[in-house]
């Protein structure tokens, strides 16, 4: 129970957090939400699956105990919500107010990232219902303990958040 305890309580502080990207009036912060809530959900996943891969991409069981498949299954689940708050913003704005200049290297500047949302806000919130729904596969294979499947989906979602860089976030690249 007390392992249990030590999974469940950072994630309960992460989900918790991941409700402070959005604003009191609904809209959603992107480059927030991405820097915190989704990468650390999403670097989980991989640091999980990377290091119980079996050779065939899969996860290898022997290298998973309780507590890792319950923070693979939490991992996803959190991912999941971010997701879900990313496809149900009530307005989505690539940064808060005062940084849509900022730019990353090799980057668009968060104004250029807000202009193309703005041009196709509807397919933007489908990729987060698909990226939603990858995580819920994750959660749903952890949850059954399905090592194989796990790990292919783990590995699959790079694949996933990269459709959505490719048209949001890198458009010309």
């Amino acid at each position: 129970m007390r392992k249990l305890a030590i999974v469940a309580i950072p994630a309960l502080l992460a989900a918790l957090c991941s409700v402070a990207w959005a604003s009191d009036d609904g809209t959603l912060y992107v480059r927030s939400e991405m820097q915190g809530p989704i990468n650390d959900a999403t670097n989980a996943l991989w640091d999980i699956g990377n290091n119980a891969m079996d050779d065939e991409g899969g996860i290898d069981p022997a290298l998973m105990n309780d507590a890792k498949w319950e923070q693979l299954r939490q991992s996803a689940e959190l991912l999941g919500l971010s997701a879900q708050n990313m496809a149900q913003a009530g307005s989505i704005r690539a940064a808060p107010p005062g940084h849509e200049q900022d730019e990353q290297p090799d980057a668009y500047s968060m104004e250029d990232v807000q202009s193309y949302i703005d041009a196709d806000p509807q397919a933007y919130r489908l990729m987060a219902r698909a990226l939603g729904d990858h995580a819920k596969n994750i959660a749903d294979a952890a949850r059954a303990r399905e090592a194989k499947k796990a790990g292919l989906l783990v590995g699959e979602l790079d694949q996933v958040c990269e459709a959505c860089h490719a048209k949001y976030w890198y458009p010309e690249g």
